[in-house]
């Protein structure tokens, strides 16, 4: 399974938190529109991540997971309980 992974990092600015979370939000759709430009084949893709630093910073940004290990994951997702049918 490959890995690819891109970072934006902003050095010797001071942000607020609420300033980060809406760099992260405009990160996040940016990310995934780059995706569909490059016309990347996802067969099953499965999104994770948020921009709440205070619940867990290591999760501050998106994953895109794809393939065999996303029908695993979401099933798991699912059978926890985060799963909102709409």
């Amino acid at each position: 399974m490959a890995r690819n992974e891109f970072r934006f990092v902003v050095d010797g600015v001071d942000l607020s938190a609420e300033q980060q979370t809406l760099i992260a939000a405009e990160i996040q759709k940016a990310g995934l529109a780059a995706l569909r430009t490059a016309d990347a084949r996802l067969t099953n893709p499965l999104t994770v991540g948020h921009g709440n630093i205070k619940l867990r910073p290591e999760w501050y940004g998106l994953w895109v997971i794809d393939g065999p290990f996303a029908q695993d994951l979401g099933q798991k997702i699912n059978d926890i309980g985060f799963w909102i049918q709409r």
